[in-house]
């Protein structure tokens, strides 16, 4: 099998991207790979069918990459349109949507101003804030986080989000604080029992509070326990090494080793995220029934090892809803294709007038309950 490989520059306002698109020399996926200033942000895998023959294959990349580049440049053009908007809503949407792809630097300006014309937005602030620790701006961060937290005292993410912002600066003691508060708003919040047990490891390594370190063997692994007994993601072979490392006392190399399996966590997260909702809100014209349907599996496979976690229930519900309208508009694609070929087909005009104002309904409803 041949190997085809394309690259192609595309500059924003202050930044250069590299997209850049090959087959897999195994046969089994093609791969586009966009890159920022050298760096990867975020790649994205299409399988291949079994056997394709190499002209088609030519064609296959070909055409991916195309559609990579286009995606990347209606990015562009939607953010200069979006920028100056004075719709919060339209900026803190399209800001997430961008941070989804990695592209942090353009969805920080878009988030910024939703805040600046909204300063108790918690959505938005909570968004900024998840910005700024994918750059590892902790304090920046935090100061937004704890602002998140004191207008949703509730929200028990706004609490751990801002304790690994917390942890970021090192501050392991009032981290616990924000756990704590988090895990007594939800029992089966996995992630802020995991972040608790780094936090515990993290005190024990720079004996910031003497309080948590006496704590620190007796509560450490089973925190970490409870956290892969509630979000069983968290039991890789990564996490199999970090306690073995514990049990022997290197401390420094099994905090890294659970800090990668938290941070990978997330981008895998983000990455199933990207596929629906950044195809819906930037280019609704190209959403595809493969790429909600795959987003739906993928939230059911979720829920089967989370189900006390009920943003994943949410998530799910607006995937539902997706592919509710894209397959209701592919309903008044045939009512037209019917009319074309019979234009006095008098229930075709009756139920394409109907179909037409239920997806007027629809798009009502996504716009409410994607915003």
């Amino acid at each position: 099998m041949e190997n085809y490989r394309l690259s192609t520059r595309i500059s924003s306002a202050d930044r250069e991207y590299l997209v850049q698109t090959a087959n897999d020399p195994d046969g089994s996926k093609i791969c586009t790979t966009i890159f920022a200033d050298g760096v990867p942000l975020d790649s994205i895998e299409d399988p291949l069918t079994p056997n394709i023959q190499d002209a088609d294959l030519r064609e296959l990349v070909k055409n991916t990459h195309r559609e990579r580049q286009d995606e990347i440049r209606h990015l562009f053009a939607r953010f200069e349109e979006v920028k100056n908007s004075e719709d919060t809503e339209q900026l803190d949407s399209f800001g997430q949507a961008l941070a989804y792809r990695q592209m942090f630097s353009e969805a920080e300006v878009l988030l910024r101003r939703a805040v600046e014309l909204e300063p108790d937005n918690n959505e938005a602030l909570s968004n900024l804030g998840q910005i700024l620790m994918s750059q590892q701006r902790f304090a920046d961060a935090a100061e937004v986080l704890a602002k998140c937290a004191e207008l949703k005292p509730k929200f028990a993410d706004y609490h751990n989000s801002l304790g690994e912002a917390l942890l970021g600066l090192g501050s392991c003691k009032r981290a616990v604080i924000e756990f704590d508060e988090a895990i007594a708003l939800n029992l089966y919040y996995g992630d802020a029992y995991y972040n608790k047990a780094i936090a515990f490891i993290l005190n024990a390594i720079t004996r910031e509070d003497f309080q948590l370190f006496s704590e620190y063997n007796q509560k450490t692994m089973d925190l970490l326990e409870r956290a892969a007994v509630i979000a069983p993601d968290y039991q890789t072979q990564t996490f199999a090494v970090a306690r073995k490392l514990l049990e022997e006392g290197e401390l420094k190399a099994a905090y890294d080793k659970l800090l990668e399996i938290r941070e990978a966590k997330k981008r895998k997260r983000n990455s199933d995220l990207a596929r629906t909702y950044l195809k819906y809100l930037v280019a609704s014209d190209r959403i595809d029934e493969k790429s909600l349907t795959q987003r739906i599996r993928t939230l059911k496979d979720e829920i089967s090892r989370n189900p006390h976690y009920p943003d994943l229930h949410y998530e799910l519900a607006i995937a539902y809803t997706l592919l509710g309208r894209f397959i209701h508009n592919k309903a008044i694609t045939e009512y037209q294709e019917a009319l074309r070929l019979n234009p006095s087909f008098v229930r075709a005009q009756q139920n394409l007038k109907l179909a037409e104002n239920e997806l007027r309904g629809f798009d009502n409803l996504i716009k409410a309950v994607t915003r």
